[in-house]
């Protein structure tokens, strides 16, 4: 079988990547290991760089310098427009323009070797000028309304219907009802398609693939060795939860004074109490007051060096208030950690309450600081059937059992596909 990958994120080394890099790659790697051949058309905004398996062909699109002026100026197409309306219509036509991008390179890749299955993420609206007659599905890897909106802002609805798409999210919205057969990785993403797209997606969940080879020790030899820490990471803004890590910093440090926060990830803006702009670690530390000299910021780090600062925290804190299946939360069990995460985020597809780890409520932080004292408190034994528990969950996201699923599931499509 020859697939092709169409995603606008790849993970690569020494390359920071979020949770549909780290999906992309793995599903490439594990239908190349099983003899497929795959190729992959990144679709980005600007030129990536990176390098990849020398065995797996990556065809790379971005939007040169020049092109993004012009889309700029055919964004002002109105005196009273605003700015993040102007921001919105220039994204719509660089979707569309690297939607046709990514027609042309695969209809390359088909004159190279004949294209069995092409899996499209939502996320772009790159499967808008799809082929008909190559069978195409579309992964789901978020709902950006709600992501950029009401989940990115201090006080803000999560709800699809409290937040209304814009023309670039309307146009991701229309491929994928247009798309005969959509994925999810969530049961969680699933019902929000249902209830409000009117389509079913199939669940399947991601494979996972922890790397041991190659971690790099530097910043956690520098920063934590030895020491007993709570680690947030991941982007650090509203939508990840970052302002309930600050609510909870003084507490948590007051009661535990042997425990650091530890924050990696990009840091945006947020706001403190006053309704000014602060960095996020910085409003995490302003919070701690007179414990802010225990409030770490690593920064953005690669995979091989947060891997360590996970694999040796006591808590892995993931106050997210939306996720699709949390990268984060996957790879921190996968390694043993406790991991407290959101109740009806999709971290309760992961975590069974109390067993394998803990689900707090949503913007709640007496919940997750009582959760989080549960946790440092367990005795070493208590934490070992915990630590067993949640990587036990982990294994069935095995490169292998995903694999099978996949398989069988674009042999169907396939086989079902009609071709005009």
């Amino acid at each position: 079988m020859h697939i092709v990958i169409v995603t606008t994120e790849l993970a690569a080394a020494n390359h920071s990547s979020g949770g549909l890099a780290s999906f992309s790659a793995n599903l490439a790697r594990i239908f190349r290991k099983n003899g497929h051949a795959v190729s992959i058309v990144l679709a980005t905004t600007k030129k990536e760089n990176i390098k990849f398996d020398t065995d797996i062909y990556l065809y790379e699109i971005f939007v040169s310098k020049s092109l993004w002026s012009r889309f700029e100026k055919a964004a002002r197409i109105g005196a009273a427009i605003t700015s993040e309306e102007k921001d919105e219509i220039r994204r719509f036509f660089m979707n569309l323009y690297k939607s046709r991008r990514v027609r042309k390179a695969i209809d390359k890749i088909e004159k190279r070797k004949k294209i069995d299955i092409i899996h499209f993420c939502n996320l772009g609206a790159l499967s808008l000028y799809a082929d008909s007659q190559i069978p195409y599905v579309v992964r789901i890897s978020g709902f950006l309304n709600m992501c950029n909106g009401g989940a990115n802002q201090p006080n803000g609805s999560i709800a699809f219907e409290d937040n209304t798409p814009s023309i670039r999210h309307r146009l991701e919205y229309f491929t994928l009802k247009k798309a005969k057969h959509v994925i999810s990785p969530s049961y969680f993403l699933a019902d929000i398609a249902k209830q409000n797209l009117r389509i079913r997606p199939v669940v399947i969940e991601s494979p996972f693939v922890l790397n041991r080879a190659d971690w790099d020790y530097c910043i956690y030899d520098t920063c934590v060795k030895e020491k007993r820490y709570i680690i947030h990471y991941g982007s650090l803004k509203y939508l990840k939860g970052t302002h309930i890590v600050a609510q909870m910093a003084h507490a948590i440090l007051d009661t535990h004074p042997d425990i650091l926060i530890v924050l990696a990830g990009a840091d945006s803006e947020m706001s403190d109490e006053k309704g000014e702009k602060i960095k996020a670690h910085e409003l995490v530390k302003k919070a701690a007051k007179e414990h802010s000299n225990r409030v770490l910021y690593v920064g953005c780090l690669v995979r091989e060096q947060l891997y360590p600062l996970i694999q040796n925290a006591q808590v892995c804190l993931l106050p997210s208030r939306i996720e699709n299946l949390s990268n984060a939360c996957i790879e921190a069990m996968a390694m043993g950690r406790i991991v407290i995460g959101t109740n009806g985020a999709s971290f309760e597809q992961l975590i069974d309450d109390g067993v394998s780890g803990f689900l707090c409520e949503r913007d709640n932080p007496l919940s997750y600081l009582q959760a989080v004292n549960t946790a440092l408190n367990m005795c070493e034994e208590e934490k070992q059937k915990m630590s067993e528990k949640a990587i036990e969950r982990i294994k069935k996201l095995e490169p292998d059992a995903v694999y099978e699923k996949y398989l069988r599931y674009y042999r169907k499509v396939i086989k079902n596909w009609n071709r005009k």
